[in-house]
């Protein structure tokens, strides 16, 4: 059994130029920009020695099986 740690909520203070330029390159790559700027810091802090090289972001933490499509049924 893995454990998985929840990702916490925190708050930092941004020019809201960066906000606005972070939004815009998330959706760039068809992403959230929570989820982008997750992926921006994993780089770079293993880039710096900060994190190690087999570090992985936590997988979906929201709940619920989203591996599996359903299939929709359509009356008709």
């Amino acid at each position: 059994m893995q454990l998985v740690m929840p990702r916490k909520a925190v708050t930092y203070r941004f020019d809201e130029r960066i906000i606005a330029a972070v939004k815009a390159r998330a959706r760039q790559d068809n992403s959230s920009a929570n989820n982008w700027l997750e992926t921006l810091l994993i780089k770079v802090l293993r880039e710096d020695g900060v994190l190690p090289d087999d570090f992985e972001p936590l997988g979906e933490t929201r709940g619920g099986d989203r591996t599996t499509k359903k299939e929709s049924t359509e009356d008709g």
